[in-house]
């Protein structure tokens, strides 16, 4: 399993010319975060456990004192921990009122990369079958990033050495203690393992969607 924590990356979109109100702001009239307004999000302790990694974009507007204000998630890096990580460290920052006015109101984007450090360990597979049936969940789907929605719910899980499931948690679904335990135990009832064919560095964190009927 990774156990560093690589740099995590911060790249600033609000380089980039920005529609305003009257016309399209040169580059240089656009605020860019630095290090010194703003503080890089920790990494989430829960979140390196499960060596979960993405790309969270945000867009935010300017209040003309400068605070950060009307903070959104353009786009989700597929991990809820993540994205209010992000949120929080933006809400933060500090702007001056001078950099609020160049930027016009227009709403800025900053993307930011999460990622550990180390090689790509390889991650537990799916024995083919070994889901049993049920009347409540139709199936397994490893390694589905897609939400959580009306057909499925993506959960992440952990692997013990004998292939069975534990630690599992859905992800960006609202379930009812009783289902949500039925889908753990449903999870953990389905057997995983790795290619023997394969060779590399292990890690015993997966994730996938919990299909419904």
């Amino acid at each position: 399993m990774k156990t560093g924590l690589g740099a995590l990356a911060l790249t600033a979109l609000a380089a980039l010319a920005v529609q305003t109100r009257a016309d399209a702001a040169s580059p240089a009239s656009v605020p860019a975060l630095s290090p010194e307004s703003c503080v890089r999000p920790a990494y989430p302790r829960e979140a390196i456990r499960y060596e979960l990694e993405g790309i969270t974009t945000l867009r935010f507007r300017l209040a003309p004192d400068g605070r950060v204000a009307d903070v959104q998630v353009a786009k989700s890096s597929g991990w809820a921990m993540l994205d209010e990580a992000v949120v929080q460290s933006l809400q933060a920052c500090r702007f001056t009122p001078a950099q609020a006015a160049k930027a016009g109101g227009a709403a800025l984007p900053v993307q930011y990369v999460w990622s550990l450090d180390g090689e790509h360990a390889l991650r537990p597979h799916l024995v083919p079958g070994s889901c049993p049936a049920s009347g409540r969940f139709a199936g397994f789907q490893p390694y589905d990033n897609r939400p959580s929605g009306a057909d499925g719910v993506k959960v992440r899980l952990l692997v013990d050495p004998n292939g069975q499931a534990r630690g599992v948690k859905p992800e960006g679904a609202t379930l009812a203690p009783a289902v949500a335990d039925a889908l753990a135990a449903y999870v953990a009832s389905c057997r995983f393992g790795f290619d023997p064919a394969l060779k590399g560095e292990r890690t015993d964190t997966a994730y996938g969607r919990v299909l419904l009927r």
